[in-house]
């Protein structure tokens, strides 16, 4: 990587949507993509918040929309318990306008996940808190 992790330290993601096509996809790029780590999976924002309490993920890619709680209410909770992952939302359709998406780092959408983005994403949101670089 670019030298703000060692390598054997990769940025570990956990990957959330309700379609298990693209959770594939998501988790071949992370796989793919030089110092990050899949490290889990959720299909909704209740699984998600129990898998980011249990894995402690550095990186969460969290589908806007899905079945139960959304993303922007998931990635809420997620601050609001005091948890350290970096949120991105993730959608097909355009980025939602006016949500509070206040504890999110940003909001790409899917058909931009790149291997480059998730370097460039780590180096603007990840590098903000000491401990990750």
């Amino acid at each position: 990587m670019d030298g703000s992790r060692p390598a054997a330290a990769p940025v570990r993601v956990l990957i959330v949507d309700d379609y298990p096509p693209f959770r594939e996809v998501a988790r071949e790029l992370i796989t793919a993509a030089s110092g990050f780590e899949w490290i889990g999976e959720a299909s909704c924002g209740e699984e998600a918040i129990g898998e980011v309490e249990r894995l402690r993920p550095d990186l969460v890619l969290m589908d806007v929309r899905m079945p139960g709680i959304g993303g922007v209410e998931a990635a809420r909770q997620i601050g609001s318990r005091g948890l350290r992952a970096i949120v991105v939302l993730i959608t097909a359709e355009e980025p939602p306008s006016g949500a509070d998406v206040g504890t999110v780092a940003e909001v790409v959408p899917k058909r931009r996940l790149s291997g480059a983005v998730l370097k460039r994403l780590w180096e603007r949101y990840g590098c903000r808190q000491p401990a990750n670089c």
